[in-house]
């Protein structure tokens, strides 16, 4: 029984993208994800993907690791592009806070040359 609260726990945090996510994995449980480091905005959470189901947490955290070209934005944001082969190659732009680990807003990037 606590096993299952524990991971009802885990879901719960990941669908609200904040606090400690954990693996739960047989094995792994409690084994701290990658995702730990980062946070993901309200914003982002029930507006982007709402709008662009195809994104995955994974990849704007991806652009965030290994961008091609960072830019200061208006606002105190942050600008990170980076392409994404399982995206077809394209490029992503992901938009973050001034901590620059608060993914605030992500999209493809059309016009987007390296």
């Amino acid at each position: 029984m606590e096993r299952l609260w524990r991971q009802a726990i885990v879901s719960r945090r990941r669908r609200a993208g904040g606090g400690i996510q954990r693996s739960t994995s047989r094995r792994g449980l409690g084994y701290l994800s990658p995702m730990a480091d980062y946070a993901f905005t309200d914003y982002f959470e029930n507006e982007v993907l709402r709008k662009r189901p195809y994104l995955e947490r994974e990849w704007c955290i991806r652009v965030l690791v290994a961008p091609i070209r960072v830019e200061r934005q208006e606002n105190n944001r942050w600008r990170f592009w980076a392409a994404i082969p399982e995206f077809g190659g394209r490029y992503l732009r992901v938009v973050t806070l001034d901590d620059r680990t608060t993914i605030h807003n992500a999209f493809p990037h059309r016009g987007f040359t390296p």
